[in-house]
């Protein structure tokens, strides 16, 4: 087993292979040479009929046979030399005449009684011999003996075949032979003899027989045998093959298959397929036990872990596919996190900046110290500077530093750029952000107690709603921004846009509103003014009611005086000179009504008011006119 465990299966396979094929090859010939001795044994039984039938076939002639028939005495001579030659066949082996068949010697045992029966064949030939004449040539006689009988062996059948006895053909004699006739007293003795022999013959042909039907059984016994034993054989090689192969096959499957189940990694296997294949699962295993590890550890909300140094030493991209989707999973799982953190920070930003944008003052300053300081220390930058766009003068548009913070500290400078006035006017007239990572040294300098610097990254950002801008937020660091924060800045430029237009038009609305406070106020003063300086005309009015009923009376007083005492010419004088002084009085009084009016006018009743005024007045003008004309007639 030392041998074939360190052989892989195809070997193994191989060599089982390659050991059933000689074993089946041993089979085939053992049985073969089983078979073809019983097929020897069953031609040397039919062969022995064969020859059995001659010999009966040589007594039958040898009984018919008389002294004075040559031709039979010539072909039972010519018989016996066939017979001694197909007995010396049956005996030694050798190959049976006028056939392919080729015997081999008899066994043991029949060969005890082929010897006995050669030996009284021996004796009966003699015998036959002693009965037949003697042939003498007198002259040259051609006479050739019969050629042997041809023995048909048919060797796939089990009868016994009849042998096709030839008579011989005498050739034409030179001359005729003399024959010499035995001894009739020898003759019948021999003849005697010879029917002895005969029945002697058969006996031992019939042992031979039975020898040879005994070895027939014999041999079919021991194909038999041997079948049996190949079969019983074959059975225990399968059986010992399935068992092999259930030791070492189907009992490591099932044990890979257990183990595999628990999860458990299997060693001390022989080094072949099963080997191997046991340590690709060792490996999925390991790799199942790292990737679980590694789940275990995302699911933790640790994406930090580093596959190669944490669990795998040997990892190389490619070779694990498990582990390449799990770290790619893991990178995608950082860059998701990441998006969520930078999403998270945008939105914490905005809502950090919307409540302090919500809660500002209405002071542009103020709330631009608020915005820069937050946005600096948000973005982690070292200074920053807000502009706010300028343009209540159309001939002065430009844009003012109303808040600069560095190193969280509120920096006081004035500066006003112009539109397309260096990098911060350009960036208002372009309306679009602008990144530099590359400027000159002494555009901007980050100052702090320790010294100043030049930045490494500059951001500026229009405020802007549309296509209007509102101001500028510039940003400098020691560090470049991010995509992200760019983008956060520029989203958070139009939340501070609204606001600063928001309090751009909050401050023009308060502005106006004092203005108008103002002029209400104002307002408020003249119609005083206006109510007094009406109630000073109503008193006017009634004074000069009271005072044309006193001039009346006072006219009348005149013309009864003048009937009486005062010269008449005096009194018109007089009564004339104060008319006529009144009446500028009056004309003064509407003209500067007329003036104060017409500068301040507070409602439409203060005009009916004044205009009901002047009319009166102008009756009352009237009435002196015409009185002056009426004192100018009587006079």
């Amino acid at each position: 087993m030392k041998f074939l465990r360190d052989k892989s299966l195809r070997q193994i396979g191989l060599y089982l292979l390659l050991l059933i094929a000689v074993l089946f090859i041993a089979e085939y010939f053992i049985l073969r040479h089983k078979i073809n001795t019983l097929d020897e044994v069953e031609q040397k039984l039919d062969f022995t009929r064969s020859t059995q039938l001659s010999s009966q076939q040589i007594s039958l002639l040898v009984q018919r046979f008389r002294p004075q028939d040559t031709t039979t005495a010539v072909d039972i001579q010519a018989r016996l030399v066939h017979q001694d030659a197909q007995l010396e066949v049956l005996g030694n082996g050798g190959r049976i005449s006028r056939t392919d068949v080729i015997l081999k010697p008899l066994a043991r045992l029949p060969r005890i009684s082929y010897d006995n029966l050669m030996r009284y064949w021996n004796q009966y030939k003699e015998t036959v011999t002693t009965l037949l004449p003697v042939r003498k040539a007198v002259e040259t006689t051609a006479a050739t003996p019969a050629p042997a009988p041809v023995m048909t062996d048919d060797t796939t059948q089990t009868d016994s075949t009849q042998a096709a006895v030839v008579t011989p053909e005498p050739v034409a004699a030179v001359g005729t032979p003399a024959f010499v006739q035995p001894d009739p007293a020898v003759a019948a003795e021999a003849r005697l003899r010879q029917e002895s022999l005969a029945i002697t013959l058969a006996h031992w042909y019939d042992n031979l027989f039975n020898d040879l039907e005994d070895e027939v059984a014999r041999d079919k016994r021991a194909v038999e045998n041997w079948v049996t034993i190949i079969i019983l054989f074959n059975i225990a090689l399968l059986a010992a093959l399935y068992y092999c192969f259930d030791r070492f096959v189907l009992r490591t499957i099932r044990r890979l298959t257990e183990t595999s189940a628990r999860h458990e990694q299997v060693y001390n296997l022989p080094s072949n397929e099963l080997g191997k294949l046991a340590g690709q699962i060792n490996e999925t295993l390991e790799s199942l036990k790292d990737a679980t590890d590694f789940v275990t550890a995302i699911g933790k909300g640790d994406l930090s872990m580093d596959y190669r140094d944490s669990l795998d030493n040997g990892y190389n991209r490619g070779k694990n596919k498990l582990a390449d989707s799990l770290i790619d999973m893991q990178v995608k799982l950082k860059d998701l996190n990441e998006e969520e953190r930078r999403r998270q920070w945008a939105n914490e930003g905005l809502t950090k900046f919307v409540d302090i944008l919500r809660s500002s003052s209405d002071n542009i300053r103020v709330l631009g110290d608020q915005i820069i300081a937050s946005l600096v220390q948000y973005t982690r930058s070292n200074q920053g500077g807000l502009y706010i766009l300028n343009d209540d003068d159309e001939h002065d548009v430009h844009l003012e530093l109303v808040s600069l913070f560095a190193y969280d500290i509120k920096k006081h400078e004035s500066r006003r750029i112009k539109p397309g006035e260096g990098l911060l006017g350009q960036t208002f007239l372009e309306k679009d952000t602008n990144y530099y990572t590359s400027f000159p040294d002494e555009y901007v300098r980050i100052t702090s107690g320790l010294g100043d610097a030049n930045p490494r990254a500059i951001l500026i950002v229009p405020l802007k709603i549309d296509t209007k801008v509102y101001g500028i937020v510039e940003l400098a660091s020691f560090h470049e921004y991010q995509p992200h924060e760019i983008a956060f800045v520029e989203r958070l430029g139009e939340t501070i846009a609204s606001t600063i237009a928001s309090v751009q038009s909050a401050q023009k609305n308060k502005h106006l509103i004092e203005q108008f406070q103002q002029q209400t106020e104002e307002m408020r003063a003249q119609e005083e003014e206006m109510r007094q300086n009406m109630e000073e005309l109503q008193a006017t009015q009634e004074e000069i009611a009271r005072k044309e009923q006193g001039y009346i009376a006072r006219i009348q007083s005149l013309e009864e005086e003048r009937k009486g005492l005062v010269s008449p010419a005096e009194a018109l004088e007089q009564a004339a000179r104060t008319f006529r002084a009144r009446e500028a009085d009056y004309e003064k009084t509407i003209e500067s009504l007329k003036t104060t009016v017409a500068q301040k006018p507070v409602r439409s009743d203060d005009w009916q008011v004044a205009e009901e005024v002047e009319k009166t007045f102008r009756v009352n003008l009237e009435a002196l006119r015409i009185t002056q004309e009426e004192l100018d007639r009587k006079g």
